[in-house]
């Protein structure tokens, strides 16, 4: 499985809210749909009290190659709530 991350989020509610709007394919987790019409990624909010909250994109299988419609979605989630978005070797992108 491959993974991106938006990191140091601030407010769950509004990420949730803002997920919601980009998404509105299921919550939680939030899927974004390819044209094939299988779910082409998986988005999960994680939230813990020892850090601040962030969201988890994991792509399908059957989508592997398709990281560039996953990317689309955090960066503007990224517009709207701020936070760093990394890949799964931890590196900022």
């Amino acid at each position: 499985m491959k993974s991106y991350f938006l990191e140091g989020l601030r407010d769950v509610a509004i990420v949730r809210n803002e997920l919601s709007r980009l998404l509105p394919n299921g919550v939680d987790p939030w899927l974004l749909i390819a044209a094939d019409p299988y779910p082409l990624a998986y988005f999960t909010v994680i939230a813990s009290e020892e850090d601040a909250p962030s969201i988890q994109a994991d792509l399908s299988g059957r989508h592997y190659d398709q990281d560039g419609a996953v990317l689309e979605i955090l960066r503007e989630l990224q517009k709207r709530v701020g936070g760093v978005v990394r890949d799964d070797n931890d590196n900022r992108l």
